[in-house]
Protein backbone atom coordinates (compact mmCIF):
# COMPACT_ATOMS: atom_id res chain seq x y z
CA UNK A 1 0.00 0.00 0.00
CA UNK A 2 2.81 2.63 1.43
CA UNK A 3 4.68 1.89 -1.94
CA UNK A 4 1.87 3.01 -4.29
CA UNK A 5 2.18 6.22 -3.00
CA UNK A 6 4.76 8.93 -4.07
CA UNK A 7 8.30 8.99 -2.47
CA UNK A 8 7.04 5.69 -0.07
CA UNK A 9 10.35 5.25 1.02
CA UNK A 10 10.39 9.17 3.09
CA UNK A 11 6.77 8.34 4.45
CA UNK A 12 7.84 5.08 5.40
CA UNK A 13 11.09 6.29 7.07
CA UNK A 14 9.11 9.07 9.00
CA UNK A 15 6.64 6.44 10.06
CA UNK A 16 9.37 3.96 11.42
CA UNK A 17 11.01 7.50 13.27
CA UNK A 18 7.91 8.91 14.64
CA UNK A 19 5.68 5.47 15.30
CA UNK A 20 7.41 3.20 15.18
CA UNK A 21 5.95 -0.85 15.14
CA UNK A 22 6.14 -1.87 18.80
CA UNK A 23 5.71 -5.83 19.07
CA UNK A 24 3.95 -6.77 22.09
CA UNK A 25 3.33 -10.04 23.97
CA UNK A 26 -0.37 -10.10 25.48
CA UNK A 27 -0.35 -12.63 28.26
CA UNK A 28 -3.51 -14.93 29.07
CA UNK A 29 -6.31 -12.65 30.91
CA UNK A 30 -5.81 -12.74 34.58
CA UNK A 31 -9.12 -12.61 36.95
CA UNK A 32 -8.63 -8.70 38.52
CA UNK A 33 -7.52 -8.69 41.89
CA UNK A 34 -8.12 -5.43 44.00
CA UNK A 35 -6.08 -4.33 46.45
CA UNK A 36 -8.09 -1.15 47.27
CA UNK A 37 -10.87 -3.48 48.72
CA UNK A 38 -9.44 -6.81 50.86
CA UNK A 39 -13.06 -7.88 52.19
CA UNK A 40 -14.31 -8.32 48.80
CA UNK A 41 -13.91 -12.51 48.79
CA UNK A 42 -14.43 -14.89 46.30
CA UNK A 43 -17.35 -15.98 47.88
CA UNK A 44 -18.74 -12.16 46.67
CA UNK A 45 -17.05 -12.15 43.57
CA UNK A 46 -19.26 -15.29 42.66
CA UNK A 47 -22.70 -14.33 44.68
CA UNK A 48 -22.27 -10.98 42.30
CA UNK A 49 -22.22 -13.07 39.01
CA UNK A 50 -25.28 -15.09 40.43
CA UNK A 51 -26.91 -11.38 40.69
CA UNK A 52 -25.86 -10.15 37.72
CA UNK A 53 -26.96 -13.11 35.75
CA UNK A 54 -30.47 -13.10 37.63
CA UNK A 55 -30.36 -9.02 37.00
CA UNK A 56 -29.95 -9.71 33.06
CA UNK A 57 -33.14 -12.35 32.89
CA UNK A 58 -34.84 -9.89 34.72
CA UNK A 59 -34.25 -6.63 32.03
CA UNK A 60 -35.02 -9.38 29.35
CA UNK A 61 -38.33 -10.67 30.52
CA UNK A 62 -39.68 -7.79 33.13
CA UNK A 63 -41.71 -10.34 34.52
CA UNK A 64 -43.00 -9.51 38.32
CA UNK A 65 -41.06 -13.53 39.52
CA UNK A 66 -37.79 -12.50 37.76
CA UNK A 67 -38.03 -9.34 39.83
CA UNK A 68 -38.92 -10.73 43.09
CA UNK A 69 -35.59 -12.98 42.66
CA UNK A 70 -33.13 -10.11 41.52
CA UNK A 71 -34.38 -8.23 44.47
CA UNK A 72 -34.10 -10.96 47.12
CA UNK A 73 -30.59 -11.92 45.59
CA UNK A 74 -29.78 -7.77 45.53
CA UNK A 75 -30.57 -8.02 49.23
CA UNK A 76 -28.94 -10.80 49.95
CA UNK A 77 -25.67 -9.39 48.11
CA UNK A 78 -25.80 -6.23 50.17
CA UNK A 79 -25.97 -8.08 53.36
CA UNK A 80 -23.09 -10.29 52.02
CA UNK A 81 -20.94 -7.23 51.52
CA UNK A 82 -21.70 -5.69 54.60
CA UNK A 83 -20.83 -8.64 56.92
CA UNK A 84 -17.68 -9.62 55.30
CA UNK A 85 -16.64 -5.89 55.95
CA UNK A 86 -17.59 -5.86 59.10
CA UNK A 87 -15.62 -8.92 59.94
CA UNK A 88 -12.54 -8.02 57.56
CA UNK A 89 -11.94 -4.47 60.36
CA UNK A 90 -13.06 -6.48 63.33
CA UNK A 91 -10.18 -8.78 62.84
CA UNK A 92 -7.65 -6.21 61.63
CA UNK A 93 -8.48 -4.60 64.78
CA UNK A 94 -8.87 -7.28 67.27
CA UNK A 95 -4.72 -8.39 65.21
CA UNK A 96 -3.72 -5.17 67.06
CA UNK A 97 -5.59 -4.88 70.01
CA UNK A 98 -2.81 -6.20 72.06
CA UNK A 99 -0.20 -3.56 70.54
CA UNK A 100 -1.77 0.12 71.58
CA UNK A 101 0.49 1.96 69.17
CA UNK A 102 -0.31 -0.61 66.15
CA UNK A 103 -4.06 -0.52 67.03
CA UNK A 104 -3.93 3.27 66.95
CA UNK A 105 -1.93 3.28 63.50
CA UNK A 106 -4.59 0.53 62.33
CA UNK A 107 -7.30 2.75 63.02
CA UNK A 108 -5.55 5.62 61.54
CA UNK A 109 -5.03 4.21 58.71
CA UNK A 110 -8.73 3.27 58.50
CA UNK A 111 -10.05 6.51 58.74
CA UNK A 112 -7.58 7.50 56.24
CA UNK A 113 -6.07 9.88 58.56
CA UNK A 114 -2.95 11.44 57.56
CA UNK A 115 0.21 11.06 59.88
CA UNK A 116 0.91 15.05 61.00
CA UNK A 117 4.41 15.93 62.62
CA UNK A 118 3.72 16.59 66.54
CA UNK A 119 7.16 19.23 66.07
CA UNK A 120 7.13 22.37 65.10
CA UNK A 121 8.64 22.94 61.37
CA UNK A 122 10.42 26.08 59.99
CA UNK A 123 11.92 27.90 57.00
CA UNK A 124 15.01 26.58 56.09
CA UNK A 125 16.80 30.29 56.57
CA UNK A 126 15.05 30.87 60.37
CA UNK A 127 15.84 28.94 63.38
CA UNK A 128 12.83 27.30 65.79
CA UNK A 129 13.85 29.72 68.34
CA UNK A 130 13.53 33.16 66.38
CA UNK A 131 10.32 32.19 65.23
CA UNK A 132 9.41 31.64 68.79
CA UNK A 133 10.90 35.33 69.66
CA UNK A 134 8.84 36.38 66.80
CA UNK A 135 5.75 35.17 67.27
CA UNK A 136 5.70 36.96 70.88
CA UNK A 137 7.23 39.74 70.28
CA UNK A 138 4.26 40.16 68.23
CA UNK A 139 1.85 38.60 70.74
CA UNK A 140 3.76 41.92 73.53
CA UNK A 141 2.75 44.52 70.50
CA UNK A 142 -0.82 43.28 70.24
CA UNK A 143 -1.47 43.46 73.73
CA UNK A 144 -1.98 46.64 76.05
CA UNK A 145 0.67 47.43 78.36
CA UNK A 146 -0.30 46.45 82.01
CA UNK A 147 -2.31 49.25 83.91
CA UNK A 148 -2.24 49.67 87.99
CA UNK A 149 -5.55 50.26 87.97
CA UNK A 150 -8.24 47.77 88.01
CA UNK A 151 -11.19 48.13 85.40
CA UNK A 152 -14.02 50.56 85.60
CA UNK A 153 -16.35 47.81 86.78
CA UNK A 154 -14.37 47.39 89.99
CA UNK A 155 -14.44 50.41 91.18
CA UNK A 156 -18.02 51.00 90.63
CA UNK A 157 -18.93 48.72 92.49
CA UNK A 158 -16.57 49.23 95.05
CA UNK A 159 -17.18 53.13 95.44
CA UNK A 160 -20.00 55.54 93.83
CA UNK A 161 -17.71 57.49 91.95
CA UNK A 162 -17.52 57.52 88.01
CA UNK A 163 -14.62 55.62 86.60
CA UNK A 164 -12.35 58.69 84.96
CA UNK A 165 -8.46 58.22 83.63
CA UNK A 166 -6.25 60.33 85.60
Amino acid sequence: MWNSLPDSTTLSSLLDKHAPIVNKLVNKLSRRQSPSNPWFTATLRAFRSTLRQAENIWKRTHSAADWSSFKSLRNQYHKLILSSKKEYYSSLVSSASNNPKRLWLTVSKLLHRKSSSPRPTTSPGTSLADSFASFFHWQNIQTPPFSHQPPCHIISALTVSSCHSP
